[in-house]
C-alpha cells in the first residue's frame, strides 16, 4: 500500500486507508498530486504528438529522395567502353542510393532498415506507409467501426422494445413493455384553454 511505502505506519489496512484519504485532502498534498498528475498528462500529450509526427513523416517520405542520378560510362557487350564516331566516351544515366549522411534528418527517421546490394551500395528501405496509415487512423480515431449489435442508439423504438421483451422472456421475467408513451400527442388531442366543451 502506498501509505505504508511512504514510511507511514498503521495498525490495520482500514486505518491505513482512512489515514491515506485524510492525507490526500490536505491542501499541500492535494496540490502536489494534481501537479504530478498534470505532468504525467503533459508527457502523454508530448509523446502522442511525437508519435503522430513520426507517422506523418513516414506517410510523406518519398523514396526518390534517397537516390541520385549520375552519368556512367556505357559499356558494350564485350565489356569495353563505347565511344561515338569522334571517339568521345558514351554515357548512360543511372541511379544509385545517396549516402545516408547526405539524407535530411526527417527522411533518415523514415528509414526502417538498410540493405547492402550486390554492388556494395547501402540501399535504404522506408517504413511501411500502410502501417503508418493504420497507426495514424488508430491514433486519431478515424474510421473506427462501432461494435455490431451493441449500438442501441440506432434501433427504432419498436426494435428496442422488442429486444427488451425478448431478453426478459429469455430470463424468465414477466414485464409489460408498452411503448405508447413514445407516440407524440397530436395537436388535435391537446386540451383547449378557457373551458371544456359542452
Amino acid at each position: 500500500m502506498a501509505f505504508r511505502k511512504a514510511g507511514n505506519t498503521a495498525k490495520t489496512d482500514h486505518v491505513a486507508d482512512a489515514n491515506s484519504f485524510r492525507l490526500e485532502r490536505k491542501p499541500g498534498v492535494r496540490e502536489r498530486i494534481e501537479f504530478l498528475a498534470r505532468q504525467a498528462q503533459d508527457r502523454v500529450v508530448e509523446k502522442r504528438a511525437a508519435l503522430e509526427e513520426q507517422l506523418w513523416s513516414v506517410m510523406e517520405a518519398d523514396i526518390g529522395d534517397c537516390f541520385e542520378t549520375y552519368e556512367a560510362a556505357k559499356v558494350g557487350a564485350e565489356g569495353k567502353l563505347e565511344t561515338d564516331e569522334a571517339g568521345r566516351m558514351l554515357t548512360v544515366r543511372k541511379q544509385r542510393p545517396k549516402l545516408l549522411s547526405d539524407l535530411p534528418p526527417d527522411l533518415r527517421k523514415a528509414v526502417e532498415e538498410v540493405i547492402v546490394d550486390r554492388h556494395g551500395n547501402y540501399v535504404p528501405r522506408l517504413y511501411s506507409k500502410a502501417n503508418a496509415n493504420k497507426g495514424l487512423r488508430e491514433l486519431l480515431d478515424i474510421g473506427r467501426k462501432e461494435p455490431e449489435g451493441n449500438d442501441i442508439a440506432r434501433l427504432s423504438d419498436a426494435e428496442l422494445v422488442a429486444q427488451l421483451s425478448e431478453q426478459a422472456n429469455k430470463l424468465g421475467v414477466k414485464i409489460d413493455l408498452s411503448y405508447s408513451f413514445l407516440e407524440q400527442q397530436k395537436p388535435d388531442d391537446e386540451p383547449q384553454e378557457g373551458g371544456s366543451s359542452a
